[in-house]
C-alpha cells in the first residue's frame, strides 16, 4: 500500500523548483498523505490511528523513492513532533493535540537540538523556570548558542512545537523535560510575543523543507502544558517523577523517541 502511494506521480519531486515552490509543493503533499490515510499508522485507535507501528516504518520508509523532502518532512511532523506529543505527554495532552497534528491542522517542530550543544542532549540550555503565582512555565533562551536550530517546519509552517529545556522549579534544575509551546497565530502565521527565529534558507539538499532557529524571551506558557508522562510539577511548584534517578529519567524520556529518531 505505501509502495503504491509513494509510486504516485502526486508525491514525485520535481527537479529545478526554487526552494520556496519546493517547500509549498511538499506541504500540499503531506495533506496528501493525510487525506489517503498514510500518517495515521502510529497513532491510537482512541484517536483514529490504528497502532501499527511496523506499518508506519514502512510506510516512512517508501516515501524516500518519491522525494526525499516529503519523507523527512513527515517524519518531523508525525514522527518527532506527534511522537513526542504521544510519547511523552497524557491522556488529555493526547485528546487536545494529537487530532490536529494528525490532521495537519497543527504542523509542528521537534526544538531539542540548539547551536551549541551538538548532541548532548543532557546539556541544552534553553530553560523553563515554573511561577507558582500564576501556575506557568517561563521558557527563556539565555544566550545565543540556545537558540534551537536546524528545526524542520521552524522558517514557515510550524504553528506549534515541543521544545525541550531545563525544568526548573523551587530553585533546583529537574533536567531537560517537554513543554508544548505554541510558536503562530494561526491567522497571520506570524510569531507569537516572546518567540523568534530566522529561516535556514537554501540547503545542501531537502530543500522542500523550511529547517529555521527558534529562541524564546520569558515565554510564558500553562503549567498544563508540561508533557508529564515522567516527570510533573503540581500548582505550589513541587515535583513528582516515577522515575527516581534523574539520569534515569532523562533517558527513559529520550528513548521513548525512538520511534521518530
Amino acid at each position: 500500500q505505501a509502495r503504491e502511494l509513494a509510486a504516485r506521480p502526486e508525491l514525485h519531486k520535481i527537479e529545478g523548483l526554487t526552494h520556496t515552490e519546493h517547500r509549498k509543493r511538499v506541504f500540499g503533499q503531506l495533506r496528501y498523505l493525510v487525506e489517503n490515510e498514510a500518517v495515521h499508522r502510529a497513532f491510537p485507535e482512541a484517536l483514529g490511528g490504528s497502532d501499527d507501528h511496523g506499518g508506519n516504518i514502512a510506510g516512512f520508509e517508501e516515501l524516500v523513492v518519491a522525494d526525499p523532502s516529503l519523507q523527512i518532512k513527515a517524519g518531523v511532523q508525525w514522527g518527532l513532533f506527534g511522537s513526542a506529543v504521544m510519547h511523552l505527554g497524557t491522556a488529555g495532552h493526547h485528546a487536545r493535540w494529537l487530532p490536529g497534528i494528525m490532521n495537519l491542522d497543527i504542523p509542528g517542530c521537534f526544538a531539542m537540538t540548539e547551536t551549541g550543544h551538538g548532541s548532548d542532549v543532557a546539556s541544552i540550555a534553553t530553560t523553563a523556570t515554573y511561577d507558582p503565582s500564576t501556575e506557568e512555565f517561563v521558557v527563556h533562551t539565555p544566550f545565543r548558542a540556545a537558540w534551537k536550530d536546524y528545526i524542520g517546519n521552524a522558517a514557515t509552517d510550524g504553528l506549534g512545537a515541543v521544545v525541550f529545556a531545563q525544568l526548573v522549579t523551587r530553585g533546583v534544575n529537574h533536567g531537560v523535560h517537554a513543554f508544548y509551546v505554541d510558536l503562530r497565530d494561526p491567522q497571520t502565521k506570524k510569531f507569537l510575543p516572546g518567540i523568534g527565529g530566522e529561516d535556514d534558507g537554501i540547503k545542501g539538499g531537502l530543500n522542500g523543507i523550511d529547517n529555521g532557529r527558534l529562541h524564546f524571551t520569558n515565554v510564558r506558557i500553562p503549567r498544563t502544558n508540561l508533557l508529564n508522562r515522567y516527570g510533573d510539577v503540581a500548582p505550589d511548584g513541587t515535583y513528582t517523577s516515577p522515575i527516581a534517578s534523574p539520569g534515569r529519567r532523562f533517558f527513559t524520556m529520550l528513548g521513548t523517541l525512538v520511534q521518530g529518531r
